[in-house]
């Protein structure tokens, strides 16, 4: 008799966490770590941060911690609000097959976990890689038709990924950590018409959660079908149309292909799409020598322009950080004007702006079926003398084919580190991060406050 795609997922993350992990997946697990950290340490003072870590955090005590506030929380409570803070400036990891963040739910859930039972980093770092290449999995199979229908896919993953990695975590057996994700499948959630407001970041922070009680729940002996994906209507019927065809082919790549290095590291915080138009503009900045712009023209993938032009009739002008950060003209005028993107780009003194408006009216984009991804676009600048410019790019500065460096990525943390943390402790984070296999995760999530 086959496996049911939990029982598939199960017996992989029993054989793999047996094992060791290639070198390779274990730093590129810590990559991702610090990649996260580097996503929230500017976020703690985010209105939607303030909201969910009070809401969260009320009356909460217990031995994990919620990053740079220290707050002594439970570890729900912490993959909460981490999760949270993970998200809201939408400057963490992106799997581009699948349209996701899959590292946002995962990591929140079981670093709570491993920080609450004082476990090894070395177990942290094999949960995490295994947590993800479960997700990822899941995610492959159900996308892209589980985004078009209206989810947001690592609300309907990231509770299996987190359930996996709490899973491997602690050593469940094959038994109960089948539970755990079959738990996980049946609670997925999360509607994509959340993208532009709090809710998208509250979705992330319950979804780690979710995970974690999935895994929790399954350890105390709560059993979940076992057919929980496949079965009739499971998870792959209620949330995507694809062909089931594509369940055991992608099943069989697991521990062989490793999707964990197909994630894309975001060097400027905002939404994936509109990376690559940031990075073209600044490419043509320093040679427009003062030249006033006519209009921009990005040629980009068709469905970035679908869902930019979908963004700009629901929101019209940006009325809040979150709507910035999701509009792709107004982040491609911000970085123009500024000469740079930051999180000052997304910031109402930005979005208000009038001459940053102006400019934003002034974009076109234009569909090109010959860029199956996001990955790269091109832009040609008309200027009012009647001179052009254009530039081009293949793969964006973070994606696989064009990869972030260590130190590049490290020196990413330490900018957005500037003002909440000292250059000092910022250094031991970056530290603490690479020597994980060598040490208790407590020897990183002590370092994951303020110095005030």
């Amino acid at each position: 008799m086959s496996l049911s795609v939990s029982q598939a997922l199960a017996r992989f993350l029993i054989n793999e966490s047996a094992t060791d992990l290639p070198h390779d997946v274990r730093h590129e697990a810590k990559r991702l770590i610090l990649n996260q950290l580097k996503a929230s340490v500017g976020a703690r003072d985010h209105p939607a941060i303030s909201i969910l870590h009070d809401w969260a955090t009320e009356g909460s005590s217990g031995n994990a911690s919620v990053h740079w506030f220290g707050t002594p929380a439970s570890p729900q409570a912490a993959a909460m609000v981490n999760g949270a803070l993970y998200e809201v400036l939408d400057f963490h990891d992106t799997y581009i097959p699948c349209f996701m963040h899959a590292v946002s739910a995962v990591l929140p859930a079981v670093l709570a976990l491993a920080e609450a039972r004082d476990l090894s980093g070395a177990r942290l770092v094999t949960a995490l890689a295994l947590g993800v290449e479960a997700e990822l999995a899941v995610a492959t199979i159900l996308m892209p038709t589980g985004y078009y229908r209206g989810g947001v896919p690592a609300g309907l993953t990231g509770g299996v990924g987190a359930a996996a990695a709490c899973s491997v975590l602690v050593g469940l057996d094959e038994e109960r950590t089948t539970h755990a994700l079959g738990i996980a499948m049946c609670t997925a959630f999360g509607l994509y018409a959340s993208v532009g407001s709090m809710t998208l970041s509250y979705i992330t922070g319950a979804t780690a959660r979710s995970g974690l009680s999935a895994f929790e729940l399954a350890e105390r002996g709560l059993t979940a079908p076992t057919t929980a994906f496949e079965g009739d209507r499971g998870m792959f019927q209620a949330q995507c149309d694809e062909d089931r065809a594509k369940i055991a082919p992608t099943l069989a790549t697991l521990g062989k292909s490793w999707r964990l290095f197909g994630q894309t590291y975001k060097v400027v915080p905002t939404e994936t799409i509109t990376h690559g138009p940031v990075e073209c503009a600044l490419a043509i900045l320093p040679s427009a020598a003062g030249r006033e712009v006519e209009r921009m023209v990005f040629h980009v993938n068709p469905l970035v322009q679908s869902i930019a032009d979908e963004r700009r009739d629901r929101f019209g002008v940006p009325k809040s950080e979150s709507e910035a950060t999701f509009d792709l003209r107004h982040c491609a005028a911000a970085a123009w004007l500024a000469g740079r993107f930051t999180t000052a780009q997304t910031a109402p003194a930005c979005y208000t702006n009038a001459a940053v408006l102006a400019l934003r009216d002034r974009i076109d984009l234009i569909a090109d079926q010959g860029r199956a991804t996001f990955e790269g676009c091109a832009l040609e600048i008309r200027f009012t003398d009647g001179s052009i410019e254009s530039h081009a790019i293949d793969n964006f500065l973070g994606t696989p084919g064009n990869r972030v460096p260590d130190d590049t990525l490290a020196a990413l943390f330490r900018q957005y580190a500037h003002g909440v943390l000292s250059p000092e402790r910022a250094n031991a984070v970056v530290e603490a991060v690479w020597a994980l296999d060598t040490k208790p995760v407590r020897a990183l999530t002590d370092l994951l406050r303020t110095d005030a």
